[in-house]
């Protein structure tokens, strides 16, 4: 079967059953910090090999509107260093900046107070390089993009929440995306998340420890330089899943470890001059959350 078909099936899966962007209740300020590192793999066709190591950083500031309305705003930082042995010129890193704006409230014509709208607003610049906006917008144009999405959520109590709706990402290869996703706890123990930004399914086994099974996904595009040539749109895939570790040390701090494999991983320029096939690789990460 083909390869690229099987990458956007799973994609799409995964965009169906974890859409990021939602958290039930009335979560406090979190900034966090992240790395994971990709090891070593060879590429698929030829005798090249390929690591990343990507780091990042998310602030959120959640506060209410009049004393009503709920609105989180976010900022994340992302960075990629890219070590690839290939004929194939790929760029050293990857530097990615998103501000989001979210907004949840009653749904309207629906005398059900189950039922709520969700709105989220997602301004991306993905590129290989710092010194943008040096040029006009118009010469990065491939870098700055605003994707959206919309959803109704339906909140039976703080353990079971379903959440269906579409997201639009305007000049991405794939811009309208269906969304669904389902928080549930079923006991104290077992919890299955599958509607944030941190998709996971844990188990508790004490009050400050969690195991996790977590998976996730990128399916970017980034503007680059390839050589001479400005401009270039570098499409960035990659879906990982693998088995973890949380622990709360107080009530400001907690840290994840996590180790697992990553999958249908591709790097191919949109113009199709060249394209880099990774194949299945073993990853480690770390992540720090400061809550407040």
């Amino acid at each position: 079967m083909n390869t690229k078909l099987i990458s956007v099936c799973l994609f799409s899966f995964l965009w169906i059953l974890v859409p990021p962007g939602f958290a039930e209740g009335d979560s406090l300020n979190t900034v966090t910090i992240a790395s994971r590192h990709i090891y070593p793999s060879d590429i698929k066709a030829t005798d090249g090999t390929i690591d990343v190591t990507a780091t990042e950083l998310d602030l959120v500031c959640r506060f209410k509107v009049a004393g009503e309305l709920p609105v989180d705003i976010s900022l994340d930082v992302g960075h990629k260093d890219i070590n690839a042995d290939t004929s194939v010129e790929l760029p050293s890193h990857l530097e990615s900046r998103r501000l989001g704006l979210s907004t949840k409230f009653p749904a309207p014509f629906v005398s059900d107070d189950r039922f709520f709208m969700g709105i989220d607003i997602l301004p991306t610049f993905n590129t290989d390089s710092w010194d943008w906006p040096t040029g006009s917008l118009r010469e990065k144009s491939g870098a700055f993009r605003i994707p959206f999405r919309g959803y109704l959520i339906f909140k039976e109590s703080d353990d079971f929440i379903l959440v269906g709706g579409v997201t639009v990402r305007p000049e991405y290869e794939r811009e309208v995306i269906p969304l669904i996703g389902l928080i549930y706890r079923p006991n104290d123990r077992l919890a299955f998340n599958l509607a944030s930004d941190d998709p996971n399914i844990s188990y508790k086994l004490t009050d400050a420890t969690l195991l996790r099974w977590e998976f996730q996904y990128a399916f970017d595009e980034y503007e680059v330089t390839r050589g001479a040539q400005e401009g270039v749109v570098l499409q960035y895939q990659e879906i990982f899943s693998g088995f973890g570790i949380e622990h709360q040390f107080n009530e400001t701090f907690k840290g994840t470890v996590s180790a697992g494999g990553v999958f249908n991983r591709r790097l191919e320029y949109k113009d199709d001059v060249g394209k880099v096939a990774p194949e299945t690789g073993f990853y480690t990460s770390a992540r720090i959350t400061a809550i407040f």
